[in-house]
């Protein structure tokens, strides 16, 4: 292990986590409110609800469209093979939230697949990019 590219990284992160400390929701910091934010989560969603609340999101109730309740990224229309963690990670990779949990190198992987799966299939986001961002007015 290389422990000066490790003091390096982790300054790096803590410096990001110091300048991006300030969560958009801290009332739903705990895995259990967040979860509790699910209570009328549609059955026929193609995402489970722990999983959901696990990467950080709470369900804002409208349609499948929930958001991270660190970042503030609202994601909607889950496709079944969608893995959260990635949705997360690819719609914004400088979520200290996903950061924390799945680290710098997880991000780095997971657009370097990305890009190579679009680059592979002639730029076509229709095929890789199912879950999508919204703009949506949330009440609550």
């Amino acid at each position: 292990m290389n422990l000066l590219k490790f003091s390096t990284d982790c300054r790096s992160l803590v410096r990001l986590v110091h300048e991006n400390s300030n969560l958009e929701f801290p009332e739903y910091s705990s895995f259990l409110l967040r979860l509790k934010t699910f209570g009328s989560y549609p059955t026929r969603s193609r995402q489970a609800k722990y999983s959901l609340a696990e990467c950080g999101f709470t369900y804002t109730g409208a349609d499948d469209l929930v958001q991270c309740h660190y970042c503030g990224i609202l994601l909607g229309k889950w496709e079944e093979n969608d893995e959260v963690w990635h949705q997360h990670s690819m719609h914004n990779p400088e979520c200290v939230f996903v950061l924390l949990y799945k680290g710098a190198q997880f991000i780095e992987n997971f657009k370097n697949e990305f890009d190579d799966i679009r680059n592979n299939r002639g730029n076509s986001n229709d095929q890789v990019h199912r879950c999508k961002t919204e703009s949506y007015d949330v009440v609550g």
